[in-house]
């Protein structure tokens, strides 16, 4: 079994040595190995462990109304007055209470008040088993997890009960009405054009039940492209003609779990990464001709009645929910389109055979937004060609967009991103120290940083709150700061600040994995009558900023009549949960006594929040490979050389943790934490969760240098990574 705590810094030194040769060291260290700020705006704010000016310093004070629903922060008002009690050798003023740790877990409690374990623990919730009788430490990463099986279920509900009827019929309705045009049109070049729109239908009809036929006169374009898919690799697309990689076709996330929802994902992986191009690689005019041709046509379908209601209608029904979870699309919109199209007096039918009025098309259309990420096989020469219409466009992300910015050709012969990029960019100071190589590798990466960090240091509440998405964000934060005065002792040190990252990590690749399938990919160019003494990990603003999600979730739902049986009311409990958090971890970190009602829920809060996230229709019950707590996403493809960077959750790990009461006595408490992996694969190797699950049983790779070290101490039972210097 390994067992470890983590590292900063360097590897403690064992054995003896002289007190010059110790000094001699420590400076040497001190040179060497803190990062060396600039006196810019990556000059740390006092104390915090955020860069002046970025956008972790961002905070939400007032309430916030927004398209979708309304964002209510929590004012909190509270002064940390915690004085730290020195625990002493063998822990011997430290209240076990009916927990066994090995001597090495002791040694490292001793130093730094705090050990990460592997037990062996599959699910999370499991570590928190009300009857194990533990005394519970109530970790951010817990409270994270639930918002995510809550978040990760609710899509799939919607997805199940809402999305893949309403696109399916959508979808019918405008190959019907594509179908019907042919037969009144003569221009060749229409026919042309619709005979493609009515393959591009079919095929997505296809995936989503190959009980849909396909028409006979665009059997063989459909089949071909179906071929593609199914192939999975990088090739030519037989409809559109530019190279798509089929890659992105593989089932992954929560679309494994049933035969509709794996369905569903190949269908609307393809309508939201197949484009009608304004412009053709090696400056294909042609082809932005036709292709332009073709969404105008496929435009003239919108109006189509179905039951009263329009093809728009069913869009709308689609886009905006999705939308509020994942963001607007990074493309443009079958909206934005129609807008130019209506200016342009609407031309349908024979009349968009005039090439002339379809290029006046296009000068119009290139005035609008180009698109942030690309997501397409390109050279660098022809990024401008990716711009275009999609029919419900993947979207606009501000971790694929950083990705996006860091690796070449922003950053030269840098191909592939660091998970660690995001939270530099947001402004955590151990993020950029554990990337401060990446300074000298690549002379041109730190002008990105710095131009990144000031754009998203300059964003408003509007931003954050723009949709779960960048809420959720948002809510990870304040585990960016270094703790400080008045706070417990096991935070004190750069050990707990690597920790808070490896958490804020670990919640982003569940964010990830939850919404692989809309998120757009940047390419290269989760009663005892005297109960055990529980402690909450004191990060009150992590808590009331997900309290407030939860709630801006609750109403955005409501208000668009996407009513899930019993979901709302476990979005109400859970909301709740966070709320008393906010005001334990107050308790604690101003020194007040915890009554016995609190310790009492802190006892009960692992059953009540696998309560909350469990369902008891069959058809919506986790299944075992969902319990596991370990998930994988892919976030990032290198097309140059071939590659994909997997983020992922591991299984989660025991923390142990050394906390003391308002009259500053110590007890040993117990509660889990994620794990973070992050490495690459071969891009026709993209991992799913079932796979992911095999290798960490089979082959796990390591974790992150900046978790592990280069060259950790394996001891029997624990491997230690020690911290010896805390940065400013």
């Amino acid at each position: 079994m390994t067992k470890f705590a983590f590292n900063s810094r360097r590897k403690k030194i064992f054995g003896l040595l002289g007190g010059v040769v110790c000094v001699a060291i420590i400076i040497t260290c001190l040179v060497l190995f803190l990062p060396k700020y600039p006196n810019d705006s990556t000059t740390p704010s006092s104390g915090f462990g955020i860069i002046a000016g970025s956008a972790a310093n961002h905070v939400i004070t007032d309430v916030v109304e927004t398209p979708f629903s309304t964002y209510q922060p929590q004012s909190l008002s509270y002064t940390p007055a915690i004085s730290p009690t020195e625990i002493q050798a063998n822990l011997g003023n430290v209240d076990l209470q009916g927990l066994t740790v090995s001597l090495d877990v002791q040694k490292q409690l001793e130093q730094y008040g705090f050990a990460l374990v592997d037990e062996g623990y599959e699910d999370l919730y499991e570590i928190y088993d009300y009857y194990s009788e533990k005394p519970m430490f109530v970790t951010t990463d817990l409270c994270l997890h639930s918002y995510h099986v809550l978040y990760d279920i609710s899509l799939r509900l919607l997805e199940q009960q809402f999305f893949f009827q309403g696109f399916e019929t959508m979808l019918l309705a405008l190959r019907e009405d594509q179908l019907a045009q042919i037969t009144i049109v003569s221009s060749p070049l229409i026919q042309d054009a619709l005979t493609r729109n009515v393959a591009y239908l079919s095929v997505m009809l296809y995936l989503l039940n190959n009980t849909n036929t396909i028409p006979s006169a665009v059997y063989d374009l459909s089949l071909a492209e179906l071929e593609r898919i199914n192939a999975q690799e990088v090739a030519p697309s037989p409809i559109f003609g530019y190279v798509e990689d089929y890659t992105q076709y593989k089932v992954r996330g929560h679309y494994t779990k049933t035969e509709l929802l794996s369905n569903y994902f190949k269908s609307m992986m393809y309508a939201g990464r197949m484009g009608f191009l304004l412009e053709g690689a090696n400056g294909n005019i042609e082809m932005g001709i036709n292709h332009t041709r073709m969404a105008l046509l496929l435009l003239s379908s919108f109006d189509t009645t179905i039951n009263a209601e329009t093809v728009w209608d069913h869009w709308d029904r689609l886009y905006q929910p999705t939308a509020f979870y994942v963001g607007s699309s990074d493309d443009l919109t079958p909206r934005e389109y129609y807008q130019l199209w209506q200016t342009a007096g609407a031309p349908a039918g024979d009349a968009l055979a005039n090439s002339t009025l379809i290029e006046g098309f296009i000068v119009e259309a290139q005035e609008y937004r180009d698109p942030a990420i690309n997501s397409m096989f390109v050279d660098v020469a022809d990024v401008k060609v990716t711009k275009g219409f999609r029919l419900l466009g993947q979207r606009f992300i501000p971790d694929s967009y950083i990705f996006q910015q860091l690796v070449y050709p922003h950053v030269n012969f840098r191909f592939l991103p660091n998970g660690l990029d995001i939270f530099s960019v947001f402004g955590s100071v151990q993020a950029a120290y554990h990337l401060y190589s990446e300074n000298e590798a690549h002379p041109n990466y730190s002008p990105q940083i710095h131009q990144l960090r000031d754009q998203f240091g300059n964003l408003t509440d509007n931003d954050w709150t723009q949709n779960l998405y960048w809420s959720w964000l948002y809510s990870l934060f304040p585990l960016l700061r270094n703790a400080t005065e008045g706070y417990p002792g096991f935070m004190l040190s750069g050990a707990w600040t690597d920790k808070a990252l490896m958490t804020t990590m670990g919640s982003w690749a569940e964010l990830r994995h939850d919404t692989l399938l809309y998120a757009k990919q940047s390419y290269g160019l989760l009663s005892l009558i005297s109960p055990p003494k529980g402690y909450v990990e004191p990060y009150p603003e992590v808590y009331a900023r997900l309290g407030s999600l939860v709630r801006y979730m609750k109403t955005g739902l409501e208000t668009r009549g996407l009513i899930i049986p019993h979901f709302h009311e476990k979005l109400t409990e859970l909301a709740a949960i966070f709320d008393r958090l906010v005001g334990l971890s107050i308790k604690e970190l101003e020194a007040e006594p915890l009554t016995e009602d609190d310790l009492s829920f802190i006892v009960h809060i692992g059953d009540d929040l696998a309560g909350i996230v469990r369902y008891y229709d069959p058809s919506l019950t986790l299944g075992e490979t969902e319990k596991r707590t370990a998930i994988i996403a892919d976030v990032h493809t290198d097309p140059n050389n071939g590659e994909v960077l997997e983020v992922a959750t591991g299984d989660p790990l025991v923390i142990y943790v050394v906390v003391q009461d308002h009259k500053g006595d110590l007890r040993l408490t117990r509660g889990g934490t994620f794990s973070y992996y992050e490495f690459v694969q071969p891009i026709d190797n993209r991992l799913s969760d079932e796979e992911w699950h095999q290798l960490l049983d089979t082959n796990p790779p390591n974790m992150p240098d900046w978790i592990l070290s280069l060259d950790p101490l394996l001891l029997p039972e624990l491997l230690v990574i020690s911290v010896e210097i805390r940065k400013p």
